[in-house]
């Protein structure tokens, strides 16, 4: 049975209307333990995480939501970062309840990073996974912007599927990653340009708060997305981190090595001390 499968198996999707007024699908699963809520990155959905579920889900309480635009969450007409973590933030109070383990990948981290900034009394620990401290000016994503001009109503499947194996360097199935294509593909346009924008147009200086949570930093060493310079200046500003580089692992490490992401962070949390997560 694959891993896929078992994640799968015991998850319950539920949709809820945040302060925005847009619906947002996650899910709920795992056991009774400790609170632990996942933010996935840029053009993916919960799914992005179910690789760690069934490792997580022993030990932890796991919540996972489609960020706005993203999955089978509703679209929205603003993308910024601000409006990603204002979601975060009312998700986590009156969904979770805090303080929780906040997991973050990509996009996901840099959120994360914004509410741990702005609420830190909602966030017991942090776990950035192939992240940075900002995106903003990223000659990368810009570039990504310029390819975008060339489609009016819909990405092409074509460049969804370019897009997203282009992140990995680990092998990983093709039932996996048709996974992660497919729910890439679900993504409108509108959300594509708009998140982005979000993305390379913060403010740079909105990544300079330093924050004093306990922190694990997931880095693979092939990330094409995020580099070592890019780490460097992220484990700066956490003066309580702990950082883990993985050789031979591209932009999205729980998806290349899941069972060894899944008993890192699983190390980390249950590790002493943090505020209690609920």
């Amino acid at each position: 049975m694959t891993h896929t499968t078992k994640a799968l198996s015991n998850v319950a999707g539920l949709r809820v209307r945040l302060k925005s007024g847009l619906r947002h699908h996650y899910v709920r699963t795992g056991s009774s333990g400790p609170t632990v809520v996942l933010l996935h990155g840029f053009l993916d959905s919960w799914r992005s995480f179910h690789a760690l579920f069934e490792g997580l889900g022993r030990r932890f309480q796991l919540f996972a939501y489609d960020q706005r635009g993203h999955g089978d969450s509703e679209p929205a007409k603003d993308y910024a970062i601000s409006d990603f973590a204002d979601d975060a933030i009312d998700f986590l109070e009156n969904v979770v309840g805090a303080p929780a383990y906040l997991v973050g990948h990509s996009l996901g981290s840099i959120v994360a990073q914004r509410v741990a900034a702005k609420r830190p009394d909602l966030v017991a620990k942090l776990v950035l996974i192939g992240g940075a401290l900002t995106a903003a000016d990223h000659p990368g994503l810009r570039e990504l912007q310029t390819g975008l001009e060339a489609f009016t109503d819909a990405v092409p499947d074509e460049f969804v599927d370019a897009f997203q194996r282009s992140t990995v360097f680990a092998p990983i199935s093709e039932d996996a990653i048709g996974v992660y294509i497919a729910e890439s593909s679900k993504v409108g346009i509108g959300a594509w340009r708009g998140a982005l924008r979000g993305l390379v147009d913060e403010p740079a200086e909105a990544g300079a708060s330093v924050i004093a949570i306990p922190t694990l930093i997931l880095w693979g060493e092939e990330d094409g997305v995020f580099d070592r310079e890019a780490q460097r200046a992220l484990a700066g500003n956490f003066p309580d981190h702990v950082a883990i580089n993985y050789p031979q692992v591209g932009h999205a490490p729980q998806w290349e090595i899941p069972d060894r992401v899944a008993t890192d962070i699983e190390n980390f949390l249950l590790a002493s001390p943090a505020r209690t997560a609920s």
